[in-house]
C-alpha cells in the first residue's frame, strides 16, 4: 500500500475504531459520525464516477442526496416530499443506532437544500457537520479554496455555523499531503481566522494546556487536536500513539463520539494505516474495506 493509500485507509479506519472505542472500550460498532462520514464519501464518489464517464454533477446536491440515503437508512423512509434517491452500494451495508442531532434530522427533512445564502440550522452548534466534513479534504487533485467551499456548501445543509467544517476539511487535506501536523495547524489557523476568530483563539488555548469540556463543534475540534498534539510528544511506538490520541480525546469528556471520530481520523491521516491496523473487530468493518477501495480506485 502506497503512502497516499495507507493515509486514506488510516483516516477511515482510524475515525471508525476511535468512534467504536469511544463508545465502550472493545466496542465493535461505530455509530453516526462515521456512518455521516462515509454517506458523505460516496456523495463524492458519485461525482467521480460521473466524471470518469466525461459527464458533470453537482457535488453539494450529490452529498446532499448522498445524505438523504443516510437518513432513509437510518429511519426507513426519504423524508416527506424530498425526491427518492436510487440505492448504491453503500445502502446494502445495514446501519447501526446512535445519537442523531435534531439539527442533522430537521435540516435533511426541510423541503429546499441548504445552501451558503439560505442555511438550514442557523443556530446549531453541535458536531455532526463536523463529522462528516473529513472527506472534502481527502481529494488530492483540488486546492484549498475548492476544500473550503464544498465544506461549506455540505456543512450549510444542517449547520448554519461552516468555519470549524471547513478548518478541519483543511486541516485533512494538509495532512494527507504530508505536512507536519502542527504545521497543518498552523497553515489551518491561519486560514481561518479571517473568517472566525474564536475557533482560532479556542485552538491556540487548547495547544497550550487549555481545553474546554467538548460539547459545540468549536470545542470538539480543539479537542481533538489537541488529543493529537499531546499523543505525538509521547516517546511511544506509533501504533501507540493512536491509542493514545483517542484515549486523551475520551478522556476529555463531553462529546466523547465525536471527538474521538475526529482525534481518531487525523491520527490515522498522519500515522497511516500500518500503525493504524485494520479493525477488522468492527461488525461492519467491510463498508469501511469497500469505501477505501472504490475511494483509491478513483482518485489515484
Amino acid at each position: 500500500m502506497d503512502n497516499y493509500s495507507s493515509r486514506i485507509a488510516g483516516i477511515v479506519y482510524g475515525g471508525a475504531a476511535a468512534e467504536a472505542a469511544a463508545i465502550e472500550p472493545e466496542g465493535t460498532e461505530f455509530s453516526t459520525g462515521t456512518q455521516l462520514g462515509l454517506y458523505t464519501a460516496d456523495g463524492l464518489l458519485e461525482v467521480l464516477e460521473w466524471a470518469s464517464e466525461g459527464q458533470a454533477a453537482d457535488p453539494p446536491a450529490s452529498v446532499w442526496l448522498a445524505l438523504l440515503r443516510w437518513y432513509k437508512s437510518r429511519y426507513g423512509n426519504f423524508p416527506e416530499g424530498l425526491p427518492v434517491v436510487y440505492d448504491r452500494w453503500i445502502d446494502t451495508y445495514p446501519l447501526g443506532n446512535g445519537d442523531v442531532e435534531d439539527a442533522t434530522k430537521i435540516g435533511l427533512e426541510e423541503l429546499e437544500m441548504g445552501t451558503p445564502r439560505k442555511p438550514h440550522g442557523a443556530e446549531a452548534s453541535g458536531a455532526q457537520a463536523l463529522v462528516r466534513a473529513a472527506p472534502f479534504g481527502m481529494l488530492p487533485q483540488v486546492d484549498d479554496d475548492w476544500v473550503v467551499k464544498m465544506s461549506q456548501q455540505a456543512a450549510v445543509l444542517t449547520h448554519g455555523s461552516w468555519t470549524t467544517s471547513a478548518a478541519y476539511s483543511l486541516l485533512i487535506h494538509h495532512v494527507l499531503a504530508g505536512q507536519t501536523f502542527l504545521g497543518a495547524v498552523t497553515e489551518v489557523l491561519q486560514r481561518i481566522s479571517e473568517h472566525d476568530d474564536e475557533l482560532s483563539e479556542l485552538i491556540h488555548s487548547g495547544l497550550a494546556g487549555t481545553v474546554t469540556t467538548p460539547t459545540t463543534a468549536q470545542q470538539v475540534l480543539t479537542a481533538a487536536i489537541t488529543s493529537v498534539a499531546d499523543a505525538l510528544e509521547q516517546p511511544v511506538a506509533p501504533e501507540q500513539l493512536f491509542a493514545a490520541a483517542v484515549t486523551n480525546a475520551v478522556n476529555y469528556g463531553g462529546n466523547t463520539q465525536a471527538t474521538a471520530v475526529v482525534a481518531g481520523q487525523l491520527a490515522g491521516g498522519l500515522l497511516g494505516n500500518t500503525a493504524i491496523g485494520t479493525p477488522s473487530h468492527l461488525q461492519n468493518y467491510l463498508v469501511l474495506e469497500e469505501l477505501i477501495d472504490r475511494w483509491i480506485r478513483l482518485t489515484s
